[in-house]
């Protein structure tokens, strides 16, 4: 278990998150769950990344902030002083301004943001709603799931996404702006998920074309590519099918 550095000033530990060659190491069990855009953010920053799984969790969350993860640790490559940061909304706006996955201004990351927060939000609902709920009502909680909650997100979101092209406020295709931001890899590692539960039900080509126009830009991305290639993310696609089935 890694251990932060204690008794450090408010000030010595901005000094840290301000690092320009910062080490990282994020803490999530070994399947995509709900951090795939946090870790293909880490991977395509070019920055120094472990990801790693808890040894023994049930002891090791009581000694973290809040109990649960994703947890991330920071350290500074010269002190060796290392910050803990937890919340996985948090973990992500500071991984994506730090490494520009916020758009270019302050309006395209307000908007970032909350396409982000949307697409979360949804796949919330699926593990509050369906992955926790007892056996003997799964399927039926999967139903009201796919029902209730995906069509709503795929026709605000490809709503969203046309107006933006129209109004020339996204280039391309992405969210906002021209270039992939948080909002993309979010969407693009949901929707595989959602389309498990839904077919062609609510996202599809036909139906939704921008959606897919980004899930597309995302998986041409060569750094995305790279990180999809590698042995770390090859374990994470094989645990998530075995135990999920997409």
């Amino acid at each position: 278990m890694i251990t932060a550095t204690k008794n450090l000033s408010t000030e010595a530990m901005s000094k840290i998150l301000e690092g320009e060659n910062n080490e990282y190491s994020l803490i999530y069990f070994p399947f995509h769950g709900v951090i795939g855009a946090l870790r293909a953010m880490l991977a395509m920053s070019g920055a120094n990344v472990t990801f790693a799984q808890p040894e023994d969790w049930p002891a090791e969350k009581k000694e973290t902030q809040f109990g649960h993860m994703p947890l991330l640790y920071v350290t500074d490559p010269t002190t060796k002083q290392t910050l803990e940061l937890t919340e996985l909304s948090v973990l992500e706006e500071h991984i994506g301004q730090k490494y520009n996955f916020l758009g270019s201004n302050a309006w395209e990351s307000n908007q970032i943001l909350a396409y982000n927060s949307a697409t979360q939000s949804l796949f919330d609902k699926f593990v509050t709603l369906v992955v926790r709920a007892d056996p003997a009502i799964r399927a039926k909680m999967l139903e009201t799931f796919v029902k209730g909650f995906i069509g709503e997100w795929a026709e605000h979101h490809e709503r969203g996404l046309q107006a933006n092209v129209a109004g020339g406020i996204s280039k391309q295709g992405y969210y906002m702006g021209d270039k992939l931001s948080l909002a993309d890899l979010k969407t693009a590692t949901v929707v595989p998920a959602m389309r498990n539960l839904s077919g062609d039900k609510f996202i599809s080509e036909e139906k939704t074309p921008g959606i897919m126009k980004v899930c597309e830009m995302v998986e041409a991305d060569e750094r995305y590519k790279k990180w999809k290639a590698s042995d770390d993310m090859k374990v994470f696609i094989e645990v998530t099918k075995q135990r999920f089935g997409y």
